[in-house]
């Protein structure tokens, strides 16, 4: 079995572009494979009931495996997805559901001429943002994100809650699944949330992969927004969309396309 290197494992240096190898790895679909399509129904079921009748099209930016694309589906709109990962796709798409499936970097959707203008919602769920090493990247998704909406359209940015997540940070544990064994640590650095993923492959190598997430806080979100012509109307703190807090564990934005850029 083939493992793309992520990063120096000696030294624990980095790839700027860690996300695009990791994501389409074995390991990580043995270490995330068990994430729950029920709590993604969940949550799509109670922002269906804060969303007015006319939004329809959604587009879910870092789909994944497809579980929330499909929950969408499920409640009646029609939806797209896509993902850097083509093997996540290749999984999506295996899914019983009508939704258009694509491989594609965030930062190519404000390239994307056919979606100009075209949704009226796009979800971005799970921290499926804020992996790059440059602020110009992640202001490149952000502008894909006004580009895609229709003016007017709504943004639901589903992220990691800074004092929750720093409060309760678990700085090593191990996991075991199947025959692995994931020797993981967790630390902040620079900037961002960092994660190390230790492990050895059914034939013996060893492998350290290393994952990062900006340490954005809602503050800083709200304002990365506004940049970009989204407007921040609501913030909840968790998947029941209860209250917002530095206790809550999730950082969830509605923001609304106020303008064209």
């Amino acid at each position: 079995m083939d493992y793309p290197q992520i990063c120096n494992v000696m030294k624990g240096e980095i790839n700027n572009e860690w996300f695009a190898a990791w994501f389409d790895s074995p390991a990580y679909h043995i270490l995330y494979g068990n994430r729950d399509s029920d709590e993604a129904l969940n949550l799509i079921k109670n922002l269906d009931k804060i969303l007015s009748s006319e939004v329809e099209k959604v587009l879910d930016v870092g789909c994944g495996a497809g579980r929330h694309v499909v929950a969408w589906e499920k409640l009646g709109y029609k939806a797209s997805g896509f993902d850097l990962s083509s093997e996540s796709i290749r999984l999506a798409i295996s899914k019983p559901s009508n939704a258009d499936f694509r491989v594609l970097d965030m930062r190519d959707l404000k390239n994307q001429t056919e979606w100009t203008d075209e949704f009226d919602l796009i979800s971005n769920l799970f921290t499926s943002f804020g992996y790059f090493s440059k602020e110009e990247e992640h202001k490149s998704v952000l502008i894909g994100f006004n580009h895609a909406l229709k003016l007017d359209g709504l943004l639901i940015l589903d992220y990691l809650n800074v004092p929750y997540s720093q409060s309760r940070l678990v700085p090593s544990e191990v996991v075991n699944i199947d025959n692995y064994s994931f020797m993981i640590e967790r630390y902040l650095k620079d900037g961002f949330f960092q994660k190390s993923i230790s492990f050895k492959s059914p034939e013996g190598e060893e492998f350290n992969f290393i994952e990062q997430v900006r340490a954005w806080t809602a503050s800083d979100l709200k304002i990365l927004l506004l940049d970009v012509g989204l407007q921040t109307e609501k913030i909840f703190g968790d998947y029941d969309l209860g209250d917002f807090s530095d206790d809550s564990p999730r950082c969830i934005i509605v923001a609304r396309k106020i303008l064209d850029l």
